[in-house]
C-alpha cells in the first residue's frame, strides 16, 4: 500500500494493488474527520477492509469508476461490510444507491469530490477529482489510455474525455485504475508531456497513437 498526503489538501490517498489484473483501488480520506471514500473494489475486498479497520476510517461511499467486473464485482460486498453507499454514473448497469453525473459533488468529511463524466472506455466511465488528485479508472493510465474497442467504447468520446482532463490544474496527481505504467501515479503536467494519448492535439493524431 502506498499512502500519499497532498500538502494543499485535507485529503490523503491510500493506493492498494489488488487481484491478479494489476488493479489499483483507493481509499480517499478526509484526515480531519477520518471519513473516507473507496474508489473501485477490484476482485478482493480484504485489503481494503484491513486498512479501513486498522486506521479506524468511517467509509461513507464505495464508488465505481465504470461497469467492468474487475472494478465493480465486489462493490456491494464491500459496501455492506463498511455500511457505505454505492456510487456510480446515473446510467451505469452497476446497481447503486447514489447516481451521479458530470459536475455532481460528494462530500467526504469536510472535503469535496467532484464527478467528471469521461466516456470512451465505457459509456458510464467517471473520474473523481478532489481538487488535488484525479482518480481515472480505465479512462487514463500512466503512459496510455483505456481501450475503446470494447462494448460501450468510443474513440471519439475518449479523445474528448482526455481533452477534458487536460483542463485540470497541471499539478493534479493522476491515479489510474491499473498498474500498467512506469509509475503508480504522476503529475498531470508530466503525464501530458509523456503520454502520447494526451499530447495528441487532434483526433487524427489520437487515432494514430499505437
Amino acid at each position: 500500500m502506498r499512502k500519499r498526503t497532498q500538502p494543499r489538501s485535507a485529503m490523503s490517498v491510500r493506493q492498494l494493488k489488488v487481484g491478479t489484473e494489476q488493479n489499483f483501488v483507493y481509499l480517499l480520506v478526509d484526515e480531519p474527520t477520518g471519513e473516507a471514500m473507496v474508489i473501485d473494489s477490484g476482485w478482493e475486498i480484504d485489503p481494503i477492509l484491513s486498512v479501513a479497520s486498522h486506521e479506524g476510517l468511517e467509509v461513507k461511499y464505495a464508488a465505481v469508476t465504470h461497469r467492468h467486473s474487475d472494478h465493480s464485482s465486489t462493490v456491494w460486498q464491500l459496501a455492506q461490510a463498511l455500511d457505505a453507499k454505492v456510487v456510480a454514473y446515473r446510467d451505469s448497469p452497476v446497481t447503486h444507491d447514489i447516481s451521479v453525473d458530470e459536475g455532481d459533488e460528494l462530500w467526504v468529511g469536510r472535503s469535496k469530490v467532484t464527478v467528471l463524466h469521461t466516456p470512451g472506455h465505457t459509456e458510464d466511465s467517471i473520474c473523481l477529482y478532489d481538487s488535488a488528485d484525479l482518480f481515472t479508472g480505465d479512462t487514463l493510465f500512466i503512459g496510455n489510455c483505456g481501450r475503446t474497442d470494447l462494448f460501450g467504447g468510443s474513440s471519439r468520446k475518449m479523445f474528448r474525455s482526455l481533452r477534458r482532463i487536460l483542463e485540470l490544474p497541471p499539478a493534479t496527481i493522476i491515479y489510474p485504475g491499473h498498474d500498467y505504467g512506469d509509475a503508480p501515479f504522476r503529475e498531470l503536467s508530466e503525464e501530458a508531456r509523456l503520454n502520447p494519448t494526451l499530447s495528441a492535439k487532434t483526433y487524427a493524431q489520437f487515432l494514430a497513437v499505437p
